[in-house]
């Protein structure tokens, strides 16, 4: 039996027409912003969000395909997922897999974003062609519906077949891209939409349902993006391949969702892109929120260190609301690595960039990224991101396991000849002296009055972080109350520390 009879055959037997649904999150925040939307598109066509797999018929997973070990985790998810609910699967992990040669013939050789494998635009109506439940679909497929038309991506997606194999439940793929047209796939997939408000098929119009985007008890923390996918093409990066190219979102967009979310009882606001601080408008962008009345913090990830202006630093110096804290990625200290990886800045130029930092008059804590075991790294060149390491007392390295991944320019132009044994030695060093500085530097907060955002709250210890990006735990007991909750902000006095880890203690108002 077909797909096409089977899924007939369910919803037309079953009267199957309002899904329970749940969201399963995996990689970056922009991840979440992603998962947001669905959930505003799918609740506000009628149906139902919940909290576990176990109350839901549908289980939505919205992957990351930084490495593979992050799609290795998807396929381990989709094993507790009982045979008798639906899957539908989103994000990176699917998007660089869209190519399929039976649609480049039907399109006469003009290409559309689904058979370039990068996809470079939006669909261009409103109104686009749902195709991709069989096989017959290709026979409609036109040369002038290159641009319009909506993938569910049963026919053309190998790896939807592939998983198929093993998971006869898994029933829609869809591009992140496309979310605002999903009442149209689901329509095109036999369930019953009502929209209780206008539906929005444009990604970036489309407002979350809630202020709620991590979907646990803190409501008090909204990301907010500013700009989707990228165009850097690090070298070692599958981003671009599986997102498409840079686009950034109007200003008054951008303004009006965080507006939107401050009204709503939120406090902190994350600004997302890919190099957030790339936007031509960042710093206008910036200014305006932080003028909305009801905000505390302000963040924005991923930067780059080349679009620091000095007026974004000056934020972070006179502004109490932009938060103390800024994350800086290194990836090495070796402007000939950095080179190898289509990172445009030398290693000099980072350190002006952290001189500029240290010089402000607020005390701004830095953390970055690092990748050991890049191809053909030399011992010269490891020692050059220890001695970076040694020179900007990093708060804390998210230290990066170099593998090769399929699609990106390293893997296509050079050779992963890094020795396991010396692969090992290396992240052991580099992690041995960001212990080091992480326990230097948290000394330094002693006895300083810190205001900490609680996301944990146990039998014996409540926690979160600090406005500098630090983590913080409590341990009276004494302090538990009802007034408490995961989100709120309360003050603490560090008395104490460890590596990556302040101890603080209550300052009860």
């Amino acid at each position: 039996m077909t797909i096409y009879k089977r899924l007939q055959e369910f919803y037309t037997h079953k009267g199957y027409i309002r899904m329970k649904f749940t969201l399963i999150i995996f990689g970056c925040q922009m991840n979440y912003s992603d998962a947001a939307r669905i959930k505003a598109i799918l609740i506000n066509s009628g149906h139902e969000y919940v909290p576990t797999i176990q109350e839901a018929d549908t289980v939505i997973i919205d992957t990351c395909s930084v490495r593979q070990k992050s799609e290795d985790k998807v396929t381990g998810k989709m094993k507790e997922i009982p045979e008798d609910k639906k899957i539908w699967i989103t994000g990176c992990m699917i998007q660089h897999n869209m190519k399929n040669s039976k649609i480049s013939k039907a399109l006469k050789g003009k290409k559309a974003f689904h058979t370039a494998g990068n996809f470079v635009g939006n669909v261009t109506t409103t109104t686009p062609k749902i195709v991709g439940r069989n096989n017959s679909d290709l026979k409609e497929i036109q040369k002038d519906d290159a641009q319009n038309m909506v993938y569910v991506n049963h026919v053309y997606n190998p790896m939807f077949y592939n998983l198929r194999k093993t998971y006869e439940n898994l029933e829609l793929f869809f591009r992140i891209d496309d979310t605002g047209f999903l009442p149209m796939m689901m329509e095109y997939l036999w369930y019953e939409v009502n929209p209780d408000v206008e539906i929005i098929n444009e990604y970036t119009g489309i407002i979350p349902h809630s202020n709620n985007q991590i979907f646990e008890e803190n409501t008090k923390t909204a990301y907010v993006p500013l700009s989707t996918w990228c165009s850097q093409f690090c070298a070692y990066c599958i981003v671009p391949y599986a997102r498409g190219l840079e686009k950034n979102l109007e200003i008054q967009k951008v303004i009006d969702e965080a507006a939107h979310h401050i009204n709503n009882g939120v406090e902190e606001i994350v600004l997302l892109g890919q190099i957030v601080n790339k936007h031509p408008h960042f710093v206008d962008i910036c200014k305006w929120i932080l003028n909305i009345p009801g905000l505390k913090w302000l963040r924005y990830t991923s930067p780059y260190p080349t679009y620091y202006s000095d007026e974004l630093l000056a934020l972070h110096e006179s502004e109490e609301k932009m938060c103390p804290h800024i994350h800086m990625p290194l990836q090495s200290g070796s402007t000939a690595q950095l080179k190898k990886m289509f990172r445009w800045y030398t290693a000099e130029e980072y350190k002006t960039f952290v001189d500029k930092i240290r010089w402000l008059d607020r005390k701004i804590s830095i953390t970055t990224d690092i990748i050991v075991w890049f191809c053909d790294e030399t011992e010269e060149d490891f020692l050059q991101s220890i001695e970076m390491t040694h020179y900007a007392k990093f708060d804390q390295i998210y230290i990066g396991m170099y593998s090769p991944r399929p699609g990106t320019i390293a893997y296509k132009k050079y050779e992963d000849n890094i020795p396991q044994e010396t692969k090992k030695a290396r992240w052991a060093q580099l992690n041995d002296l960001q212990i080091r500085n992480s326990i230097e530097n948290n000394k330094q907060e002693h006895h300083s009055i810190r205001k900490m955002m609680v996301n944990k709250i146990e039998d014996d210890r409540i926690g979160w972080y600090t406005e500098n990006m630090k983590n913080v735990i409590i341990k009276q007991k004494w302090i538990w109350t009802e007034d408490i909750t995961l989100g709120h902000f309360i003050d603490v006095k560090i008395i104490d520390s460890e590596a990556f880890k302040l101890i603080g203690e209550f300052i009860k108002k």
